[in-house]
């Protein structure tokens, strides 16, 4: 009786472990899978199905081991479960869909030196991606995040470059106080666009 305890215990926290690796490897089915992830699926995730359907049918079939060799081959087959199953939980990413995935390009100051401001690509390369600009006030140290709607959805590179300034978008003062124009960039690669930003209301605006 004990090892059937023991052995639905390990194909339970198997198939947890197989559908938690799925939905982290996919961030909730937000984007495809990437190198890792699928080599991982290829020699860790199949196997784990695999090796669980097994278990099942035999479970099914009443099988239990009656000899020496089918007792170390059930404890070997319980501890490759497990094993397997430890894996999965750890290689599992949790930025993208339990927690927010963000890239953002360097902080800089507006002309007039009264904000501090940079773009946060949300999620890049996913379908609930999104940007943000993260924008602080130099004087009063009070921060706020305004959503502009940048088109992510057509990005499919991004350009860092590490040890220089990357600008993705460029934040100019107009003639009406606290309100800017903040235009994209090549680096951002996307296509150009232009939006009014109100720092006083925390909104923006795409303008033609």
């Amino acid at each position: 009786m004990w090892l059937k305890i023991i052995w639905v215990v390990a194909i339970v926290i198997n198939i947890a472990s197989v559908t938690w690796f799925l939905i982290g490897a996919t961030a909730n089915f937000q984007r495809s899978l990437d190198l890792i992830a699928t080599v991982t699926l290829i020699f860790i995730w199949i196997p784990s199905i695999a090796l669980t359907v097994l278990s099942i049918l035999l479970l099914k079939k009443g099988w239990i081991p009656s000899s020496s060799k089918s007792y170390v081959g059930f404890i070997l087959g319980v501890i490759i479960l497990l094993f397997l199953s430890v894996f999965l939980f750890k290689g599992v990413n949790t930025q993208g869909w339990l927690t927010e995935r963000i890239t953002s390009d360097s902080l800089k100051l507006t002309s007039d030196k009264k904000y501090e401001y940079r773009i946060d690509l949300i999620n890049v390369f996913q379908k609930n991606n999104h940007a943000r600009l993260y924008v602080k006030n130099v004087s009063t140290g009070k921060e706020m995040n305004i959503a502009v709607n940048i088109q992510t959805n057509k990005m499919v590179s991004i350009g860092i470059e590490h040890g220089r300034t990357n600008d993705w978008v460029l934040m100019e003062r107009t003639d009406v106080s606290g309100r800017y124009n903040l235009y994209t960039t090549r680096d951002l690669r996307v296509p150009s666009e232009k939006f009014e930003i109100d720092v006083e209301t925390g909104t923006s605006r795409r303008l033609e």
